[in-house]
C-alpha cells in the first residue's frame, strides 16, 4: 500500500511537472525547473512515445544545464530510440569514459548492442549492470545477460547464468522458464531432471520448480511421474492454470481421456474460454467415441476463433471417421487455407483425397508438401501409396528414389517398393528386396502384409515367413 501511495504521489508531481511546462510555453514565458525535474519529463515522455515531445524538453534543459553528464545520457537515449545507433553507441561510449561506474550507461549500451547482434559486448556491458545497478533490477539483468548466451548458442554459460539468479533469488520463474528451455535446446533432459530435482528439494514450495520438473518428465515420456509434479505445483497453486493443463496433456497421452477431461473442464473455470482447450477437449471424446460431443467442443472452439485450424482438423477427423468424405474434405481444405505450409494438414488432405479416388488431386497435393519440406518421409510414403493404388507403379518407384538416402532403408520404405516391384510382374527383384531387407528387419513380412494383404497368397512369401529370423 505505501508503494502505491508513492507511485500514486510521484504521478502527481510529474502531472503538475508537465502542466508547469506545457503552460510556460503555451504562455512564451520562462519558469524554474530543476535538472531532476527535466529529466523526470524527459522520461515521461519517453515513456509515452512522443519523442519530439522529449527532444523540445532536452533542448530546453541543455541550455539551462550545458554540463550535464545525465542529460547527455538522455539525449544519447533519444538518438537510440529514433534509430540513429551510429551515434548513439559512441556518444554512450564517450559518456562511460567520464562515468565508468554508471550503470544506466552500461544498460542503455548493452541493450543498443544487442539490437545490433553483438552479443558478447551486450553481455559485458549487461554484467557491468549487474554489479553496480540497484539490487531491484539484478534479477531481470540475468535473464537478460542468460538471453544473450542463448542468441549465440552458448546454453552451457546460458545455464550458469540463470542458476546464479535462483540462487540469488529463488522466486525467479522467468530464471526457472529459461533454464527448462535451455536444457530442451541441448537435449540435456537428465541434467534437466537433475537440476529442477535439486532446485524443489532445496525449495519444495515452489509452485514453478515443480512445474518444470513436469515438463521435463513428461517430455522424456515419464507421465506419471510428470503427473505427480503438476500435483504437487497444483497443491501449492490451485489456481495455476498451466499445471492443470499440462497435467491434462499427460493423461491423454495415457489414453485417460476421462480424467483428462475432468482437468480441461477444471482448467475452463480458472480461465477465459480458450479455443485450444475446447479443441483439446473434442480430442479426447473423439479418443472415447463419442464423436458427437467432440464435434461440439471444436464449433465451440471456432465460435471463439474461426480461424483456429486445428478445431476444424478435429472436424474433419470426425467427419472421416464417419466416412463423409465431403465434410472431411470441406473441414481438411479450411485449415490448408488458414495454415497452407502446415504440412500435416497437407498429408490429411491428400489422404482424404485418396480415399475417394482423386489421385491426381492428391498427387499435387503431395508435392507442394515436399516442396515444403522436402525431406519429410511421411509425405513420400503417402505419394507412394497414393502411386500405387492408381496402378501407377513405375511413378511410385521413381518417388521412391527420391526418398533422401539416410531413409532409404526404413521398413515401410522397403515394404512400399517391395509392392511397386512385385505388381509388375518383377517378383525376383521383388524377394531379393525383401531377403536382403529380413536379416536387419526380423518382422518386415508382418509389415508387408498389412500393406500388401494379396501378398500373403504368395507360396514363395509364406516360405520366407517361415524361414525370417527371429527377433531376440
Amino acid at each position: 500500500m505505501h508503494d502505491e501511495e508513492l507511485n500514486d504521489q510521484d504521478a502527481r508531481e510529474l502531472a503538475g511537472i508537465a502542466a508547469r511546462y506545457e503552460a510556460m510555453l503555451s504562455s512564451d514565458t520562462t519558469d524554474f525547473f530543476d535538472l531532476m525535474e527535466l529529466e523526470a519529463l524527459i522520461e515521461h515522455y519517453l515513456q509515452q512515445g512522443r519523442h519530439r515531445k522529449a527532444q523540445h524538453v532536452l533542448k530546453y534543459a541543455n541550455g539551462l544545464y550545458p554540463e550535464s553528464l545525465s542529460l547527455q545520457l538522455r539525449e544519447a537515449q533519444l538518438m537510440a530510440g529514433s534509430g540513429n545507433l551510429k551515434h548513439a553507441i559512441p556518444r554512450l561510449r564517450n559518456l562511460l569514459a567520464f562515468e565508468p561506474t554508471n550503470d544506466e550507461i552500461h544498460l542503455t549500451l548493452a541493450t543498443l548492442y544487442s539490437q545490433i547482434s553483438k552479443h558478447q559486448e551486450a553481455i559485458h556491458h549487461y554484467r557491468q549492470a549487474l554489479d553496480l545497478g540497484d539490487v531491484a533490477y539484478r534479477s531481470d539483468l540475468y535473464i537478460d545477460i542468460a538471453l544473450e548466451y542463448e542468441n549465440i548458442g552458448n546454453w552451457e554459460h546460458a545455464v550458469e547464468v540463470l542458476k546464479e539468479a535462483l540462487l540469488e533469488n529463488p522466486k525467479n520463474e522467468t530464471a526457472l522458464h529459461e533454464l527448462g528451455f535451455c536444457f530442451e535446446s541441448m537435449g540435456r533432459n537428465e541434467a534437466a531432471v537433475g537440476a529442477f530435482k535439486e532446485f524443489v528439494d532445496r525449495h519444495p514450495y515452489s509452485c514453478p520448480g515443480w512445474y518444470n520438473l513436469g515438463n521435463v518428465f513428461q517430455r522424456t515420456g515419464k507421465f506419471s511421474q510428470s503427473i505427480e509434479a503438476y500435483e504437487y505445483a497444483l497443491v501449492i497453486d490451485e489456481n495455476f492454470s498451466p499445471a492443470l493443463l499440462q497435467k491434462a496433456s499427460a493423461l491423454t497421452m495415457m489414453e485417460d481421456y476421462g480424467q483428462a477431461l475432468e482437468c480441461y473442464r477444471e482448467a475452463m473455470l480458472m480461465d477465459a474460454p480458450q479455443a485450444n482447450i475446447y479443441t483439446m477437449m473434442g480430442e479426447c471424446k473423439e479418443r472415447l467415441g463419442a464423436l458427437s460431443e467432440a464435434e461440439e467442443y471444436y464449433y465451440c472452439a471456432i465460435e471463439l476463433d474461426a480461424e483456429f485450424a486445428d478445431a476444424h482438423v478435429g472436424l474433419g477427423v470426425v467427419s472421416e471417421m464417419r466416412k463423409d468424405w465431403t465434410a472431411s474434405l470441406k473441414h481438411f481444405e479450411k485449415a490448408m487455407a488458414i495454415e497452407p505450409e502446415n504440412v500435416e494438414y497437407h498429408i490429411l488432405l491428400g489422404g482424404i483425397l485418396k480415399k475417394i479416388g482423386m489421385f491426381d488431386e492428391a498427387g499435387l497435393i503431395y508435392g507442394n508438401a515436399l516442396r515444403l519440406e522436402p525431406d519429410n518421409l511421411e509425405v513420400f510414403l503417402e505419394a507412394a501409396e497414393n502411386l500405387q493404388q492408381d496402378d501407377r507403379h513405375e511413378e511410385a518407384i521413381a518417388m521412391l528414389d527420391a526418398i533422401p538416402p539416410r531413409s532409404t532403408g526404413d521398413p515401410l520404405v522397403i515394404c512400399r517398393r517391395f509392392l511397386s516391384v512385385y505388381s509388375l510382374g518383377n517378383t525376383k527383384h521383388a524377394y531379393r528386396l525383401l531377403d536382403d531387407a529380413l536379416e536387419h528387419t526380423p518382422d518386415l513380412c508382418t509389415t508387408l502384409a498389412g500393406i500388401f494383404p494379396g501378398i500373403e497368397q504368395d507360396a514363395e512369401f509364406s516360405l520366407r515367413v517361415l524361414n525370417a529370423p527371429k527377433n531376440k
